[in-house]
């Protein structure tokens, strides 16, 4: 290391942040004056131990009510010292903060000084540093912890003051002296406040970095500069983070901030060292047995636990299968069934648990939520002997209030359950709930660092335009709009030609909006089956040899979309064509199940290890053809799963869509009454023919509606009346010529006026001239 003499203490990211604080600091440390209270020192292990003993001895206040509120009472009767000294240690607290607004800063601080005898007053410099922004965010710690690190601040000047004088003079001259100083602190371990301090008393030499992962993130996105094999040596992060910071500082430029470009990308996507390189994840540990008394322990003694009641087993050591023979061995009266069940638990709560989870307890009806802080250690306590360290928020969480998809995760089974596909909503619930004001202040979050919080998915109105691409009226389509946002399904039924699926997939584009890639249409067919639609093994080929891997089909595949993070509050539409084709039943599984409980997951066939559960914001629209199979021969599950939607020629909103669209198109209705003399000769109701067959480009024209007679309608016909009318029958009745003929019989004036706007018809039926405008 550099000779000592060498040491200043530099200047960090917020210059006025690090002159208001040495105000404080360089007195206190040095046993001077206060600058508040003028006359005396304040930061005496004596006031330190007074303050300590006000908040956490007999007036230790456990109550839902907030920290000044509390604080206030605990120093009724205090000297000015103290309460000169409780305002200085949350000026320490708070002037780095960024996500703090100058004036929570101010009125946190003052509100201490007014309860003074008589009432002191922040010195100009140092309130003016309140207002002057900060040099890092606080996250949750800041905000939920504001006693546990004042406490711990008391217990680093009483162990300042307990110091040898030499050792203390070196620490004022050696930032690294100052650290192993400050490392030496009793009782409850505050790495963020001590980060902090450090970064306070030596800015040069510490960064305002206080989240563990993200020093380490950055440690070994920049290791190259330690050396060419990037090794640490004796693994001091903090010297190995001032040593990185030295290397990659320009000269005269400002100083390196790890949260911005270019740095910011080369550490945040790397995942914090932790074992096995996992990810961060979240969890659900349940009480079992010990219920809500023992939920209230581990709040009240921050941590988690699993009994473990028979468990023996080296924790630093511990593998999964260590961790299965220590199951095996100590639980021999238990089946196998069982023993899995807890080695599956033990090998989630020691292996992959780590540090910055987020883990969850449920009370009631009410969710505790807080952040893992320790390794696994052990016990002597009966009942929870295997335990890790938590934070846990201030207050719980309504169970229904938790956001998507965790509800959905709550029901897997197991003390231990991985929650990590809900970490980003559980990551921005936290933020939500600790970025709020405390004692009715305001926070204010850094633009970069806002929480974010899904809101709910929302269905875009029916518009003017949706109306008049379908030719529908607008309070129709919103309804069926409305429908679909309660019950995020429908079908749509009727026989052919209705318009289903160019409804269904108008409705799906209306959804989506412009994000077209979210809508996705599957047709099902006699053929199709789960493994097509949801997911199911396929063949490949690997170095000549053919295995089979488990492959998603078209649903899974937009799920997986639809609940990336980030995504939770974009609607996705999967349009099904020809629902009723398949076997239904045997298409949908176990998905049945999700079908009519969204806020569920269940286990798959092909993926056991892994719970799936349908997206609220995933709307599925059918379609089924009466013709290709009664309506009332389909699934009674799938009828009470999904709204059904009649579109008949000869019901709203579909009886009029034809005149609509000729009105549309500046034509007259002689093209609707052809329709509606086709189906008024049509006994059976489910037979008749929609309007679509008539909306096409080619039926403005004479030989282009003998074309949709002869190839689409007619053959329809002769596949329903099969074996009950000659072709020469259905053509006699149905045939275009003979209806049309009908038209003309009915119609009052010149008999070559028939189908004046779309065919000119002479009075044997013959074509005259055709219209030539577009419809």
């Amino acid at each position: 290391m550099p000779d000592e003499n060498l040491y200043e203490r530099g200047s960090g990211a917020n210059p006025a942040v690090d002159e208001a604080a040495w105000l404080i600091l360089g007195p206190a440390l040095r046993g001077e004056p206060s600058p508040i209270l003028g006359t005396e020192p304040t930061w005496t292990a004596e006031a330190a131990r007074t303050l300590r003993g006000l908040i956490t001895g007999d007036n230790a206040d456990e109550g839902s009510r907030k920290f000044l509120s509390k604080l206030q009472d605990q120093l009724v009767a205090a000297p000015n010292t103290v309460i000169s000294l409780a305002a200085e240690l949350l000026c320490v607290q708070v002037l780095p903060l960024s996500n703090i607004t100058p004036e929570t800063k101010r009125t946190r601080v003052n509100t201490v000084l007014s309860w003074a005898n008589p009432p002191l007053q922040v010195p100009t410099t140092i309130d003016s540093a309140l207002g002057a922004g900060g040099t890092f965010h606080g996250g949750a710690g800041f905000n939920i912890r504001i006693w546990q690190q004042v406490v711990w601040l008391t217990q680093f000047i009483e162990e300042w003051w307990a110091s040898p004088f030499e050792e203390r003079q070196r620490a004022l001259r050696d930032p690294w002296a100052f650290r192993d100083l400050t490392d030496r602190v009793q009782g409850g371990w505050e790495p963020a406040m001590r980060t902090s301090l450090l970064a306070l008393v030596w800015p040069g030499y510490f960064d305002s970095v206080v989240k563990e992962a993200d020093r380490q993130r950055i440690r070994a996105a920049f290791a190259h500069h330690l050396g060419p094999s990037g090794d640490a040596g004796d693994g001091d992060l903090d010297h190995d983070l001032w040593r990185i910071r030295e290397a990659v500082q320009e000269p005269g430029q400002p100083r390196v901030d790890w949260y911005a470009e270019p740095y910011l990308s080369a550490w945040s996507s790397l995942a914090a060292p932790r074992k096995h390189a996992e990810g961060r994840r979240a969890w659900l540990v349940r009480t079992g047995q010990g219920g809500a008394q023992l939920a209230d322990t581990w709040r009240d003694d921050e941590f988690v636990s699993l009994p473990a009641t028979n468990l023996r087993l080296e924790l630093e050591t511990a593998t999964e299968a260590s961790i299965r023979g220590a199951v095996d061995t100590g639980y021999t009266h238990l089946d196998y069934a069982q023993r899995l069940q807890l080695t599956q638990a033990d090998q989630a709560f020691i292996l992959r648990m780590a540090p910055d989870d987020i883990v969850l307890t449920l009370v009631g009806d009410n969710a505790e939520i807080g952040y893992v802080s320790g390794a696994p250690s052990w016990s002597e306590t009966e009942g929870s002997r295997l335990r890790r360290t938590v934070e846990w928020l201030p207050d719980p969480v309504v169970k229904a209030e938790l956001p998507e998809p965790v509800p959905g995760m709550l029901d897997k089974q197991g003390d231990v359950v991985e929650l990590t596909a809900g970490l980003d909503a559980l990551t921005a619930l936290v933020e939500r709930l600790t970025d709020h004001p405390i004692d009715d202040d305001v926070i204010e979050p850094d633009d970069d660092e806002a929480p974010r919080f899904p809101s709910a998915v929302s269905i875009p109105p029916a518009t003017d335009d949706l109306a008049g691409s379908l030719y529908m009226p607008r309070e129709v389509l919103q309804e069926w709009l409305d429908v679909l946002r309660d019950r995020r399904q429908l079908v749509f039924y009727g026989p052919p030609g209705t318009g289903k699926t160019f409804v269904a997939e108008a409705l799906g584009r209306h959804i989506v909006g412009s994000d077209t890639n979210h809508l996705s249409t599957v047709q099902f067919h006699p053929s199709y089956a789960y493994e097509d639609f949801f997911e199911g093994l396929r063949p490949t080929v690997e170095d000549g040899n053919v295995t089979y891997q488990v492959v998603p089909g078209p649903l899974r595949t937009l799920v997986a979309e639809a609940t990336t993070p980030g995504n939770e509050s974009r609607p996705y539409v999967l349009v099904i064509d020809e629902m009723n084709r398949a076997n239904l039943a045997k298409v949908f599984g176990e998905l049945y199940y999700l079908l009519e409980y969204r806020d569920q997951s269940i286990s798959l066939q092909y993926s056991r290890d892994s719970d799936f559960r349908l997206p609220k914001n995933l709307f599925i629209i059918g379609t089924m053809n009466t013709l290709d199979r009664s309506i009332s021969m389909v699934d009674a599950a799938i009828r009470r799963r999904f709204p059904f939607v009649e579109l008949h020629p000869s019901v709203d909103p579909v009886s009029g869509v034809l005149s609509a669209y000729l009105a549309a198109q500046g034509s007259d209705d002689r093209r609707a009454r052809l329709l509606d003399a086709l189906n008024a000769g049509i006994d059976e109701r489910d037979l008749q023919i929609g309007p679509s067959y008539l909306m096409k480009h080619s039926a403005r024209e004479h030989s282009g509606l003998e074309r949709i007679w002869k190839y689409d309608i007619l053959p329809l016909l002769d596949d329903h009346f099969y074996g009950a009318r000659t072709p020469e029958q259905i053509r006699a009745q149905f045939g275009l010529d003979a209806l049309l003929a009908r038209l003309n019989s009915a119609l009052v004036g010149p008999v070559d006026a028939v189908l004046q706007s779309d065919v000119v018809v002479s009075v044997d039926g013959t074509a005259g001239d055709e219209e030539s405008a577009d419809s």
